[in-house]
């Protein structure tokens, strides 16, 4: 009977090391030409949730082809960027689904694009919208921004982004 004692002990003492080694999943993936890696194992930059709510945040009211007038939160792309270290590029955003498509460098200065977290106050979820969501500011330049190549840049349910050359 001691020994089982004992060693059940020992294996509950062992749990709260090793359960603060584990890092919590990513909400975001950041690979390809990154100036900064935080997960060697894969050479990415990963966001947790919790890092990624902590970045300052822009508010975009616009509508899509898929939403009524909305008001968007989260922070500018190229913020998001520069976190991971990049400062130009070719982006391929990828999503839950493993849709992809890309969006180009320019876009994130000309038009103040945000990864959106939030709309109208409720965070975005995998069943909607979520996690992260693209978000143009389509209603202040929709000559611009409307049609198909516009409206295949508004890409939902991403997960991770991928920096070429």
């Amino acid at each position: 009977m001691k020994r089982r004692t004992l060693l059940g002990s020992m294996g509950f003492a062992a749990l709260p090391s090793m359960a603060s080694t584990l890092k919590p999943k990513a909400l975001l993936t950041v690979s390809g030409r990154v100036g900064r890696i935080n997960n060697d194992a894969k050479d990415t930059f990963d966001f947790t949730e919790a890092e990624f709510l902590k970045l300052a945040t822009t508010n975009i009211t616009t509508g899509t082809p898929w939403t009524p007038t909305s008001v968007f939160v989260g922070p500018l792309l190229v913020d998001v960027m520069r976190a991971a270290g990049v400062t130009s590029g070719t982006l391929t955003f990828k999503t839950l689904d493993d849709y992809s498509a890309p969006i180009p460098w320019e876009d994130l200065v000309r038009y103040g694009v945000i990864l959106a977290h939030s709309q109208d106050g409720q965070r975005l979820n995998n069943k909607r919208w979520g996690p992260l969501w693209t978000i143009y500011p389509r209603d202040q330049n929709s000559a611009a921004l409307s049609g198909p190549i516009a409206e295949s840049r508004f890409i939902w349910q991403v997960n991770r982004i991928e920096v070429k050359s």
